[in-house]
């Protein structure tokens, strides 16, 4: 067996520990040795299943089938997230409460408020920056309070303003799981769109106990349809991880027999454009991945209502992509074209994220009497990223290439 097939075992396995029982995960387990969880190592941590996938094997008293330096390795990520985690969650405490105390209305969104069902204990989830949802008219308000903790504006989008506070460019793999200098955090804008039936999601929103901290978070039901449509959007670009998946596929099993709850979830995601598809494509991929979880109450209107196309794409490539040997790929862009049949601007688009014309965005930032050596490792910091994106960009169009010849045959014969 090569090495490249041995590799993709080994990350099957992974995948498997999480719903197979404890007999069939040793037999799987016991094929790798230390050379092998060397080299998935770089995969486990970017997938953000390391240490969820620690606390598994725990679990089920499986510690005995990785090497010891590998398991010494997990337990420090997990002291050193845990710490990273509690500091991560301390601050987005301040920030809302030093918002709600200015009387604007804001919810923190994503993995530091999912329920216990999707991440059952918060230190095992690799969470990047804090994620805040107010409306529009306060966002100037926002950024002055913002301004107090540190954070100065980085990047503006259509309904997304990134925020950034210490030195940028000092965030590696080598500190993945520390709390780091430089810190992240976005700010969403809510939607008008969504001001209909019980009003918007901040009008929904709930104050939540969380680790002895009172946190702003959004309604469940809301926060399992955005979960969704978190999912496919990253579906749809370079990026998907696998624990996004696992976490996903855990809340669903976990409000498995809730009739309650799925009517909930159906009725918010009929209110907003394309969520049904985007909740129907994450519980399909999750499916595929972890096993069938899905009650009737939530696949009738989502999963069986998916266009056969994306169907086809999730089934092709949905387990392909979680464990590709680098991250990231070109292959949503064939997920992509299927969601723009016909549509002249879709294929425009398409070409622009073949094939780039542009440089990579800046990851670094001169700081106040920067040295020459600060300087120099800044420059050397952004040439190394400018690299991996060329490099990205040439290998997996190449693979593009290949396998939009292959996906035109296969999805040649389905109905449109």
């Amino acid at each position: 067996m090569n090495e490249e097939r041995r590799a993709a075992r080994l990350k099957e396995a992974v995948l498997a520990s999480f719903h197979e029982p404890a007999p069939s995960v040793e037999a799987r387990l016991r094929e790798f040795g230390a050379r092998d969880w060397s080299r998935a190592k770089y995969w486990l941590d970017v997938s953000g299943l390391a240490l969820y996938f620690l606390a598994r094997i725990e679990a089920m008293a499986l510690l005995a089938c990785l090497p010891r330096s590998v398991i010494s390795q997990l337990q420090t990520n997990l002291k050193e997230n845990r710490q990273r985690t509690e500091a991560l969650l301390s601050e987005a405490v301040e920030i809302t409460h030093a918002l709600r105390a200015l009387n604007i209305e804001c919810a923190v969104l994503k993995g530091i408020t999912f329920p216990s069902e999707s991440v059952p204990d918060p230190a095992l989830r690799n969470q990047m920056d804090i994620d805040l949802l107010i409306r529009k008219a306060d966002l100037r308000a926002t950024e002055k309070c913002l301004a107090r903790f540190g954070y100065a504006l980085a990047a503006v989008g259509e309904r997304t303003w990134e925020f950034k506070a210490g030195p940028c460019g000092t965030s590696s793999l080598k500190n993945l799981y520390q709390e780091r200098p430089e810190r992240a955090l976005e700010v969403h804008l809510e939607s008008q769109q969504l001001q209909v039936g019980r009003g918007d999601r901040l009008a929904r929103s709930e104050w939540r106990l969380m680790q002895s901290c009172w946190l702003a978070a959004l309604d469940p039901a809301d926060i399992f349809v955005l979960q969704g449509q978190h999912l496919f959007k990253h579906m749809c670009s370079e990026y998907t991880r696998a624990s996004w998946v696992l976490e996903f596929w855990r809340h669903i099993c976990g409000r498995r027999n809730d009739t309650g709850f799925w009517g909930q979830v159906e009725s918010l995601a009929m209110e907003q454009p394309g969520a049904a598809m985007a909740v129907g494509a994450a519980v399909l991929l999750a499916s595929l991945i972890f096993g069938q979880c899905a009650p009737a109450e939530l696949a009738g209107w989502s999963v069986d209502k998916l266009p056969a196309g994306v169907c086809l794409w999730i089934q092709l490539y949905g387990r392909r992509v979680l464990i590709s040997g680098r991250p990231g790929s070109k292959l949503y862009l064939l997920l992509r074209k299927e969601l723009n049949i016909g549509a002249d601007a879709g294929r425009t688009e398409l070409r622009r994220l073949l094939v780039p014309l542009h440089w990579p965005p800046k990851i670094t930032k001169a700081g106040l009497n920067e040295s020459r050596f600060e300087r120099t490792r800044r420059f050397w910091i952004q040439t190394r990223f400018a690299a991996r994106r060329l490099h990205f960009h040439v290998s997996q169009g190449l693979v593009f290439a290949v396998e939009s010849t292959r996906w035109q045959r296969r999805n040649g014969g389905l109905p449109q």
